[in-house]
């Protein structure tokens, strides 16, 4: 039975006006109660810690975290990287979308590097908004350390039919 999303409670970091009222209007028709939406990634890893935020919000809960790419103090990918490897991250498995107009190899590289469990383009569609939600709270991958990284496994699946090298152990037990 797929999950329920609008028992999601939503962390929205974008600092477009516009585009944050797209996000308003998209989880609505969704069915997801409105979310938390905050302008860059100070104000959100204060959130996340619990300290006040105005407007009566202190220490809200997140399901799960959208997190613009281009953000005016610190770019979406730095705040991803800090929710994993700081070691007062209040929330290292997090699941974290990232949202950006611009999508190359690199880029894509860089987000799995930062611990991103999804990627989403502008401009936003409900189908690939719901299409990514799913996926992070429906088939959550497990977090793996090691090399330096942390954050969710990058395979989505093991294949049975796989018959190359294997670097972990787990892997090397089927």
């Amino acid at each position: 039975m797929p999950f329920d999303l609008t028992r999601l409670d939503m962390l929205i970091v974008e600092p477009d006006s516009d585009v944050a009222s797209t996000w308003r209007r998209l989880l609505a028709t969704l069915r997801i109660k409105p979310p938390n939406i905050l302008p860059g990634a100070a104000q959100a890893w204060t959130l996340l810690k619990g300290a006040p935020q105005g407007a009566g919000v202190v220490g809200a809960k997140v399901d799960v975290m959208i997190c613009r790419w281009e953000l005016p103090d610190d770019d979406g990918l730095t705040l991803i990287e800090r929710l994993r490897r700081d070691p007062e991250s209040p929330a290292p498995f997090l699941p974290a979308i990232v949202v950006t107009a611009t999508v190359t190899r690199e880029r894509v590289r860089r987000a799995l590097d930062a611990g991103v469990h999804e990627i989403l383009m502008l401009p936003l569609a409900p189908k690939a908004v719901e299409s990514r939600l799913r996926e992070v709270v429906e088939r959550p991958r497990k977090f793996i350390r090691g090399g330096g990284y942390f954050g969710p496994d990058r395979r989505r699946q093991v294949r049975a039919d796989y018959a190359g090298p294997f670097r972990r152990a787990e892997d090397r037990a089927r």
